[in-house]
Parts: C-alpha cells; structure tokens; sequence
C-alpha cells in the first residue's frame, strides 16, 4: 500500500530561540527568509525575528502565531530529552578516488551504523570542548541529519520518508586515535558537546522546504579555510533506503536523528594532519534553508569554562 504523503507543515523552516523581549524559549519561522540564521547569530547583526509557533512541531499539527519575537539566544532544534536516539552512518560517501558508479556499486552490503549519546548534543554558537584524552586527534565532520516526526518500523523507502519532520546539520566530531584503535567508533564520537546540530529545521512536507535531501551542498570551513566541499548527491546509502534498512524489525521513534555521513576532507585525510586546537572555529553550510552552524573549539585542560565563541565573520 502507498503510504499517505505527509500533511505540509505550515513553516518550511524553523528555529529555536530564547527571546529577548520575555526571557521565554519558542520554535519560530525567521522573517527574513534570505536570512542566514547562523551568520547573522554569530555576528550578533542584523536582528534575528521570527514568527512564533503556537505548538512543538513534533507534537503534529504546528501553525504560525504571527507573534513577533526576537532571538536572544538561539538553540539546537532539539534537546538531549527530546530525542531518543542518534543513530549516524559512517564511511558513506564517494572519496576522491572513486567514480560513483564504482563506489556504489562496491558500497557495504548496509549502512555502517553507530549511535551517539544524546549529552553529545549542542547548539548554534556553542564551544566544542575537547576533553585531555582526546587533545591531539579531534576532528571536524559535516552532515545532513533526518529528523523523524513520527516513529516506524519496517517502513518501506516511501513510508520512511513520509515519517520525516525534516533536515538539520551536524557536527559529528570524532577523536581518530580512538576511533581506529578498535573495531568500534563510538568511542571516539561520544563526548560531550561533539555534536552541534542546526540552526535551523528546514521542513520535509512544505513545497519551500526540502522534497529531496540527496541533493544537498554541504561544506565546512575551519577558520576561514574551505576543507570539505561536497553534495549528499555522493552518499552511497541514499535517504530512504537508509531509513528503510534501519528500520527492519526496528522501531525509530519520533525525534530520533540520522545523521547521514560526512563528504571528504575530514582532518584526518590531510597531509600534514589537521586537529582541532584550542580557538579555532568552524563554520558549516547546508544549501537549501539549512545556513550555517557555526561553533567554536576550547580545550577543556585551558580551565576556561567561559564560551570562546564570539568570531565575526
């Protein structure tokens, strides 16, 4: 049976924001939508405001209010108690030296899966803290992420992509020496704050929004230096397929992210090396409504607990 296309949601983009007019945290569409939400965050210029949302999207039906509020303060699009799991694909890209047809042709017989705690979550304009264990070896990822807005289980493509909310970007930090000391990667992608994610939620269902997320530019720029530069047109597992796997004999629950993989460049594969250091910042970019997630980088042995973030851009 065809699954019901998903009803349009009434916002095609969303953020997350504490407002500077009542002190109060709402989900609201940006007025401006040329505005780059991350860009005009970290340069504090021009006025983030947006139309506020009566409900939580994820609750279903969620119209605009037309009240007016601006950001104070924004946020990651979820927090850490509204999402059930993070599940995130590895190694799921064309790589230089691969022609398409060759790389998905030779792919992995599935996804390569790892999960990440939800205390790796934070938001726009927060630092990425880089614990002493991991001082020498962190590295950048940028990714497309799904979010579920209701649960399924052994979905078909189709009926995976109707359960999608909507798209949002990652960071998905990785420390390389623990991640290739054993069969395992979790390990190494698991610290806290290791996973900014937005700053926006760009809609699934409304036509402004994005129909296709296998066709998304994403790039990541480290202190002003391009370093990866790639389309989800390259994923080798694309969106719904990879939806539909993992759902087999599994129940993905309303609020879960995927993250989708990251294109090269990654620090790792550069020679000489590139390790994330105190005082850098990083600055991604999605297409399509996404924007740009921007974070700064403090090692957490600086006994500097106070947010290093405040680049202009």
């Amino acid at each position: 049976m065809t699954p019901a296309p998903a009803s349009p949601t009434a916002w095609w983009r969303l953020i997350r924001f504490v407002a500077r007019e009542d002190g109060q945290t709402y989900f609201g569409q940006p007025v401006d939508d040329q505005l780059d939400v991350g860009v005009a965050y970290a340069n504090a210029d021009p006025p983030i405001r947006a139309n506020v949302l009566y409900t939580h999207p994820l609750s279903g039906a969620a119209p605009l209010s037309g009240v007016i509020r601006t950001v104070s303060t924004l946020l990651a699009p979820l927090l850490a108690h509204e999402v059930p799991a993070i599940r995130a694909l590895g190694a799921n890209f064309v790589q230089p030296h691969q022609t398409p047809p060759d790389a998905i042709k030779n792919r992995p017989t599935m996804p390569i899966l790892f999960y990440k705690p939800s205390t790796t979550l934070t938001g726009p304009g927060q630092d990425i803290v880089v614990p002493p264990c991991a001082a020498e070896e962190a590295d950048y990822e940028v990714e497309l992420v799904v979010v579920l807005g209701r649960s399924i289980k052994d979905a078909s493509p189709a009926e995976a992509m109707s359960a999608v909310l909507g798209y949002t970007l990652s960071n998905d930090i990785t420390a390389r020496t623990r991640m290739f000391a054993v069969p395992q990667w979790g390990l190494a992608k698991s610290f806290d704050t290791w996973l900014p994610i937005g700053p926006c939620l760009v809609s699934a269902s409304n036509p402004r929004g994005i129909p296709n997320p296998d066709t998304i530019h994403l790039t990541t720029k480290l202190n002003n230096a391009v370093m990866q530069d790639g389309n989800t047109c390259d994923m080798l597992w694309k969106t719904a397929e990879t939806l539909a796997e993992l759902s087999k004999g599994t129940t993905l629950e309303a609020g879960s992210l995927v993250s989708m993989g990251t294109p090269p460049g990654e620090g790792f594969k550069r020679d000489p090396k590139v390790w994330l250091k105190h005082g850098d910042t990083l600055h991604l970019w999605g297409s399509a409504g996404l924007g740009s997630l921007i974070n700064g980088v403090r090692a957490q042995a600086s006994g500097d607990e106070r947010p290093l973030f405040k680049a202009k851009l």
